[in-house]
């Protein structure tokens, strides 16, 4: 009894006042992180260096465009890499959980080919497209890049359904992930406007990109886009710099803005609470 007493007693004052909800604990970070840019202390790392790890997340049913446009993001990704190497895992949606809502799963091995990543892609079920949580695939990469930091997490989807607690959590995943010099891309394929101010909030959270595309979006100008970001996942940001043109330099710029401050966390988007999905049938 005396050591479970000496477990539930030995806490320091500052765990002791460390808030539990979302919202605070958020705005105690970007707070902490704001001062130490102020006193010359922010800890947040550089680009990560040498052989580049990714997670690639899909948020798209199987049989869908955005699925074999992620494929084909995939492939470039490791064309980019040439000998330099590039490690990928993929995050995808399997079935519901009892509340309704997609559950995240993940490759448990880095994958080095192409070809491989493809056939595993087109093996998967995925059951996705609606009632998907962000907060799951930043969560698991915070995880992943426990042993050794990502360089980049990509996530592309149509529609995210995240609460205002869980766009808070997904928000401190992806600060945590800017800090560890992670860039997280958030890639929009609708013109759903909620969804859109979630992935634009947590681009500014991570110090990432965001990019939306619908179906009026010229498919060159897509294109475009995702050959300037696998030149980022595969060799970093000078590689984005050598490859220049318009996409190459809006990517730069999303990547060099300001990190977000605490003045702007009260004003930030605030989803409406959203009616509990029915499961479909």
């Amino acid at each position: 009894m005396g050591n479970d007493l000496t477990k539930r007693t030995d806490t320091t004052p500052a765990e002791r006042q460390r808030p539990t909800d979302a919202a605070s604990r958020l705005k105690q970070e970007l707070m902490s992180d704001a001062l130490g840019r102020m006193f010359g202390e922010d800890d947040e790392k550089p680009g990560v260096a040498g052989t580049s790890r990714v997670v690639l997340a899909l948020a798209h049913h199987g049989r869908s465009p955005g699925w074999d446009r992620a494929k084909l993001l995939q492939g470039q990704m490791f064309t980019a890499a040439g000998g330099s190497g590039l490690e990928m895992k993929f995050a995808y949606y399997g079935p519901d959980n009892a509340a309704g809502v997609r559950r995240c799963r993940i490759t448990k091995r880095w994958i080095t080919d192409p070809t491989d990543m493809a056939n595993l892609m087109d093996r998967v079920e995925c059951s996705c497209g609606c009632y998907v949580n962000i907060r799951d695939v930043l969560a698991q990469a915070v995880r992943e890049g426990e042993d050794r930091p990502l360089r980049a997490v990509v996530v592309v989807g149509d529609a995210f359904h995240d609460d205002p607690d869980g766009l808070d959590e997904a928000a401190i995943s992806a600060n945590q992930l800017r800090r560890a010099g992670t860039r997280v891309f958030l890639i929009q394929l609708s013109g759903d406007p909620s969804t859109a101010r979630r992935l634009q909030y947590l681009a500014r959270v991570s110090g990432g990109a965001y990019f939306r595309f619908d179906s009026k979006t010229q498919e060159r100008q897509f294109s475009d886009l995702w050959e300037a970001v696998s030149a980022y996942t595969a060799c970093g940001e000078e590689a984005v710099k050598a490859k220049g043109g318009q996409a190459a330099t809006l990517l730069l710029e999303h990547l060099n803005q300001a990190p977000m401050s605490t003045i702007e966390t009260p004003e930030r988007v605030r989803v409406a609470a959203e009616p509990t999905p029915r499961r479909k049938r």
